[in-house]
């Protein structure tokens, strides 16, 4: 057994004892683990692959001391193969042509069960489980840092390539290409030309040109982790309003990052964003999109729940994505027991070192490339 598979299915054992807890806690027998995020953290990162309907997704169903892979016989080889192979699971299986539900109702009749989805007179274990999920565990960060970096590397090299007058669409297209070369699936692919990302937050790819600007933004899945990154690309010096956006955004970068350690809430990141664009001509923008998302185990899970905040934990991954005006900043970080580490950090580009509160934050600054150039 090599190394990282024996980290591996330790951290999966490490979790099987984390829901042996909950069922305790809950008086219950055994549980059944349907969500895909919740499979993923379970087993140390599943990824069901293909065209698969939401109730053929595999499942895992555990009793705190041994554990199944609940799949379909159209998955059960490559997922042992590839996704399980010597991490202790054994297996309950259906037939595709008759469905999931009567696997179901055969592991929980008679039983007390546990789930994470809504079934009769089966209480459900999401609450207790959220807090077990919000952390990385040691072996997942591990794995992150080589996602972010990998990520980060391809919006990087494909921001390298741009040529101007090519589509947003084309670009994403070979944003794309670059993942999946890595083994990374793209998740959410963002391109936004010139002064497009002014009017649309979420801006997605269109077939508008680019022509001064680029702001190249990705979110790459692998292992059941997501990783966002983004850089922007300018040829020639970048038109003063959007150098004026940019300039902000990075520092609204730099004081989101300054805010990250255990126990801070959303809202005095977003106070603080206020604060910064106060007397600028973007002093509204703080009130047109989220200062970030929860990551992780999720492309974007919000950290304000049913109006409450939720407070940063350690081990726990977050993408900050300032946006002012035209432009925008996005990178993913760990929150640690001190702080954070960057799990996107720029590698083969220009960044700027930015001191707030005492302590210096890198940030991805704008690519000038000469107005000029083709390629």
């Amino acid at each position: 057994m090599t190394a990282r598979l024996a980290h591996r299915r330790a951290d999966v054992e490490a979790k099987q004892r984390l829901v042996a807890g909950v069922l305790a806690a809950m008086g219950c027998e055994a549980a059944v683990l349907l969500m895909p995020a919740h499979v993923a953290w379970f087993t140390a990162g599943l990824s069901a692959r293909g065209l698969i309907a939401d109730s053929e997704r595999p499942g895992v169903f555990t009793n705190g001391r041994q554990r199944w892979l609940l799949c379909s016989n159209v998955d059960t080889h490559r997922l042992f193969d590839e996704e399980l192979d010597r991490l202790g699971f054994q297996l309950k299986e259906w037939a595709w042509d008759g469905g999931r539900s009567e696997l179901l109702f055969n592991v929980t009749t008679g039983r007390t069960v546990a789930a994470d989805r809504p079934f009769p007179n089966v209480p459900m274990a999401n609450d207790r489980l959220r807090p077990l999920l919000r952390a990385l565990s040691p072996f997942e960060q591990e794995q992150y840092r080589e996602l972010g970096a990998g990520v980060a590397h391809a919006v990087e090299a494909t921001a390298r390539g741009v040529h101007r007058h090519e589509s947003e669409e084309e670009v994403a297209g070979q944003l794309g290409h670059r993942l999946l070369h890595r083994g990374i699936e793209p998740a959410v692919l963002s391109v936004v030309a010139d002064a497009r990302g002014a009017r649309f937050r979420r801006a997605g790819a269109t077939a508008a040109p680019v022509r001064h600007t680029c702001t190249i933004q990705a979110t790459g899945q692998r292992d059941g982790l997501y990783a966002t990154a983004s850089r922007t690309v300018t040829f020639g010096p970048p038109p003063d309003e959007f150098r004026t956006g940019f300039d902000l955004a990075l520092k609204l970068a730099a004081v989101y990052r300054s805010f990250t350690q255990p126990g801070i809430a959303i809202a005095p990141v977003a106070d603080a964003a206020g604060a910064l664009l106060a007397n600028t001509p973007f002093e509204f923008d703080a009130r047109l999109s989220q200062p970030g998302y929860g990551a992780g185990r999720f492309a974007a899970e919000e950290l304000r729940r049913a109006g409450a905040d939720e407070p940063l934990v350690a081990g726990q991954a977050v993408v900050w994505q300032p946006r002012v005006g035209p432009a925008a900043c996005a990178d993913t970080v760990i929150v640690t027991e001190t702080g954070y580490e960057p799990v996107t950090p720029p590698s083969e580009w220009p960044f700027k070192r930015v001191t707030v509160r005492g302590a210096a934050h890198d940030v991805p600054d704008l690519l000038v490339r000469p107005a000029g150039d083709p390629a």
